[in-house]
């Protein structure tokens, strides 16, 4: 009788401490809007810490999360502007963002700036790690906009 009365206790523990909610739509836009003000603030350690271990990044190159530290390092986000972000929920710990971005980048020095021009169509991937409600960037892509 004890260890059946155990399991029935338990069960609703482990069962509502494995479901987390489904994001609104709105938590998803406000993280993507936080990431990019981190990388303009140049913020690297929150940048950092919005990013999984394991992310990859797709453009006209690959690379993980350090490569893309020096590179916003080295070339500093100076004006970025969203357009038309949508968000799809594809589960309840995960999300993707596709949007429009037109941003500049100064990869010169503060005597002899080299700007660098971007429009670009974007999608973010938003994992929320396993057993808390901390949600990451997995993987970003961006490719040129037609004119």
């Amino acid at each position: 009788m004890r260890p059946l009365l155990f399991l029935l206790l338990a069960l609703p523990i482990s069962t509502s401490a494995q479901t987390a909610p489904t994001p609104a739509p709105v938590e998803i836009v406000n993280l993507e809007q936080h990431l990019w003000t981190t990388m303009a603030e140049g913020d690297f350690a929150t940048v950092r810490s919005l990013f999984a271990r394991d992310f990859i990044e797709v453009d006209d190159h690959i690379q993980a999360v350090d490569a893309l530290l020096i590179s916003l390092k080295h070339c500093k986000l100076e004006s970025y502007e969203l357009r038309d972000l949508q968000v799809r929920i594809l589960s309840r710990d995960s999300a993707l963002t596709a949007y429009h971005v037109v941003n500049t980048f100064n990869c010169g020095t503060e005597d002899k700036p080299e700007r660098k021009n971007y429009d670009n169509n974007s999608t973010t991937v938003w994992v929320r790690q396993p057993g808390t409600a901390r949600w990451l960037v997995q993987a970003h892509s961006e490719t040129p906009a037609k004119s």
